[in-house]
């Protein structure tokens, strides 16, 4: 496989370096010279000297020059957009003026995923109450903070490319946009073309910045035809990118892979991504943590022991029509902090407290455990803990279940009154949840979450209110019946 992907990159590289031109820089900060900083074209890329000069030879049709941004240091984003690139066209000589930022090592990182806006009226729900928690979230965290909106910034509508970059600078901090499938153009044609007018607004798709001694890697991890036709994937010269880039990044960066769409597609045909394998092998032997987005639900996923990804449920719930996203995960956005190299995270619902991180259902409310105490702990992953306890007795921990939540399925129903429900807007079975399946003569039944940071959230219930319930399953889709096992198998735990 590593023969093949080394074929492969030298194919990309010996296309793009046949007509190449020379062009000279400097990377600076107001008086200061900036070394080592990294430049390069997308393809070819050189580190700046003591005297923050560079010299290099870039494509001849290199659309963009641009910077890995170096910790301490972010570009201008006053146009909503850092401006860590430059246009190529036209022009031998480069200079980046950066701003000084926090260095203390300290950063946080917002991940937003799916604004996904295509009218006026999305438009307004984004920029008000989601907007409003962005702007106080980036004013409450320490040190270097920086946002990331996950792709589909906008629903095929790519004029509204413009109002969110002039939206988002409210922040006040540098917000970086990663493309996703519906910021590609429709009605033109093939993986470069379709997303010509994107990089027109918003920039390069593939490129980097540093916070801290750790580094956060922008892909298009969407490989695009024409009219929605596309696959999830790492195309050759987005293989080629990273593999340029990881020659230069120091062997300690904690590397975040930011992209739109997932590694593994476990909720649909459960497969890896394309070019998966390649991608992994690139970055062999690193710590990295893919942040993603694109499926409107919430999910943490191991895939080996420095491998992880926060699949990123959609600000926009569902499409703009509900609080709860297909899986019962509330709307939010997802904020990693790193502090004295320790790194934490939490999942942020939209007009709740931070610690708000479970939802409780009673007996007779889930569809397929309507027998039991149901937990939704929507950020759970294996180093989570769900116990619970019976008449005092503590029976033990469950294992992460399939269901369906019973909030979207009012949410959903009340947006549509009796009409019919689109089928991607339909509930989606997930498995964080756990459900606590009390004794015939069980008084009180407890439920105890805690996270991996420590944190803890608990129910008691009284059973004897339920005593004469007569509590049937009634969705009528079937479930499997061993959840931890399919997700064992799938390997992505």
């Amino acid at each position: 496989m590593k023969k093949i992907l080394m074929i492969l990159l030298a194919a990309v590289a010996l296309n793009t370096t046949a007509q190449a031109r020379k062009v000279t820089g400097k990377v600076v900060s107001g008086g200061e010279k900036l070394s080592g900083v990294i430049v390069t074209d997308g393809t070819s890329f050189t580190q700046t000297k003591k005297n923050g000069k560079f010299s290099f030879d870039i494509k001849d049709d290199a659309e963009f020059v641009y910077i890995v941004t170096p910790a301490g240091y972010a570009a201008d984003w006053s146009t909503g957009v850092p401006a860590f690139y430059q246009c190529a066209e036209g022009k031998d000589n480069f200079v980046f003026d950066l701003l000084k930022t926090d260095n203390s090592g300290d950063y946080s990182i917002i991940a937003v995923s799916d604004p996904q806006t295509k009218t006026k009226k999305h438009f307004s729900q984004f920029a008000a109450e989601p907007m409003a928690e962005l702007c106080e979230a980036a004013a409450d965290l320490e040190g270097a903070v920086a946002g990331i909106i996950l792709g589909d910034i906008c629903w095929d509508s790519l004029e509204l490319l413009e109002d969110y970059k002039a939206e988002i600078v409210r922040t006040g901090i540098p917000f970086y946009p990663v493309v996703g499938n519906h910021d590609h153009e429709l009605e033109a044609e093939g993986d470069i073309q379709t997303t010509a007018k994107y990089r027109a607004i918003m920039g390069p798709e593939n490129y980097a910045f540093f916070l801290g001694k750790d580094v956060v890697i922008a892909l298009d991890n969407i490989i695009y035809e024409t009219q929605k036709k596309y696959e999830e994937g790492y195309a050759p010269h987005v293989l080629a990118f990273v593999q340029g880039l990881e020659q230069l990044l120091p062997e300690d960066a904690h590397i975040y892979v930011v992209q739109h769409g997932t590694t593994y597609r476990w909720f649909e045909k459960e497969r890896w991504v394309v070019a998966t394998k390649e991608f992994l092998d690139i970055l062999k032997d690193r710590k990295v943590s893919f942040i993603s987005g694109h499926t409107h639900i919430a999910n943490n996923m191991i895939y080996g022991e420095n491998v992880v990804e926060h699949n990123v449920a959609a600000i926009c719930a569902s499409w703009w029509d509900t609080y709860y996203c297909t899986d019962g995960t509330p709307s939010g956005y997802k904020v990693f902090t790193c502090k004295d190299g320790e790194l934490e995270w939490y999942y942020k619902s939209l007009g709740k407290d931070k610690d708000y991180q479970v939802e409780f259902f009673m007996p007779g409310e889930t569809p397929h455990h309507a027998e039991c105490v149901v937990a939704n702990v929507w950020d759970w992953d294996p180093e989570w803990k769900v116990e619970w306890y019976q008449d005092g007795k503590y029976m033990g921990v469950l294992d992460p279940t399939f269901d369906l939540s019973p909030n979207y399925i009012a949410d959903i129903n009340r947006a549509f009154e009796g009409k019919t429900i689109p089928n991607y807007k339909k509930p989606r079975h997930n498995w964080h949840y756990f459900a606590a399946k009390p004794g015939k003569d069980a008084k009180t039944v407890k439920v105890v979450v805690t996270s991996r940071f420590g944190q803890q959230w608990e129910c008691e219930v009284d059973m004897t209110k339920y005593a004469d319930g007569q509590f049937e399953n009634i969705w009528p889709e079937q479930i499997p019946e061993n959840a931890v096992q399919i997700l064992k198998d799938s390997g992505i735990f």
